[in-house]
């Protein structure tokens, strides 16, 4: 948190992707997940009312106004202020002598359709703000694991399982020097995917399985061995959500791995490359524009 001059206190929080341990995460195996360099930011200045905006880079997005018990006022979307009002409600009943006249100013530095945790971080900035625990404020809102909210305020890549950061990790150049994120143009809905996955039947074996395959992929230094361990992955989720793999689908001639991030079918995935200006080539080719290098995206 910082505090300026005029008494404007500001937040932060990171955006996520997770590499290894998607949906599986959800019944206790463990998750490879990265914060990001794009995140958002929450400012906050005494006020005689509770107002709130919400800004992406095309300006503002979202405002609600709200009376002292919380009744909507004035808004222009109402599914978003009526998780506002829930997460305030919990925040209140949590911390009854907090004041909540206050103008509260959200900024994400990113593409709201990106995928890349405009939910998570909210949750974080507003466990920042009120001293609530992030875990109280997700239940009662978006759902899952919490991995996403683990990585709003990591300082690097972490491990997450049931309900923690089990350690900060990090990847060696040489892994990292051939990793390139690009956004495949399809807004996942990461709460119907929970659903979804609910239904399907895991057992101990795949658990384990993902864990190996995450130590695995820490333990070594060779892309070759790492593309390795991605592929693995993508096989053994494939089945278990009945969902083909990323590559099979759209990328069958890329020479190299193709993983898809977090839940299947949208947002971001993750391809790994020799020749970084190649790589891009390839994807730009079929219209997927959008590409960071793990430098450039990854914290």
């Amino acid at each position: 948190m910082t505090v300026t001059e005029n008494k404007i206190c500001t937040y932060e929080a990171s955006g996520k992707l997770m590499l290894f341990g998607e949906y599986l995460v959800l019944n206790g195996s463990d998750c490879l997940a990265f914060p990001l360099k794009f995140g958002q930011t929450l400012s906050v200045t005494k006020s005689g009312a509770l107002t709130w905006e919400s800004y992406s880079k095309h300006g503002r997005w979202f405002f609600v106004s709200m009376d002292s018990d919380f009744t909507i006022l004035d808004t222009n979307n109402e599914e978003a202020a009526e998780i506002l009002r829930k997460l305030f409600v919990v925040i209140r009943a949590e911390k009854p002598d907090l004041d909540f006249r206050q103008q509260f100013r959200a900024e994400a530095n990113f593409e709201l359709n990106w995928g890349l945790g405009s939910s998570s971080t909210l949750i974080s900035l507003l466990s920042q703000w009120s001293g609530v625990e992030s875990r109280k404020l997700l239940d009662v809102s978006f759902g899952g694991s919490g991995y996403d909210v683990a990585c709003a305020t990591a300082a690097g890549p972490i491990i997450y399982a049931s309900g923690k950061v089990k350690k900060e990790v990090s990847l060696p150049e040489s892994i990292t020097d051939k990793l390139l994120f690009v956004y495949l143009g399809n807004k996942q809905n990461s709460r119907e995917e929970i659903k979804r996955f609910k239904d399907r039947k895991v057992d101990q074996y795949h658990i384990d399985t993902m864990n190996g395959l995450i130590s695995n992929a820490l333990q070594t230094n060779d892309i070759a061995v790492f593309e390795k361990q991605l592929d693995l992955s993508e096989e053994l989720i494939s089945p278990i959500i009945g969902t083909t793999k990323l590559k099979e689908r759209l990328f069958a001639d890329y020479p190299h791995s193709i993983k898809s991030l977090g839940a299947w079918g949208g947002d971001f995935f993750m391809a790994t490359y020799r020749d970084l200006r190649t790589a891009k080539s390839y994807f730009e080719a079929k219209g997927y524009d959008v590409l960071f290098t793990y430098q450039e995206f990854i914290k």
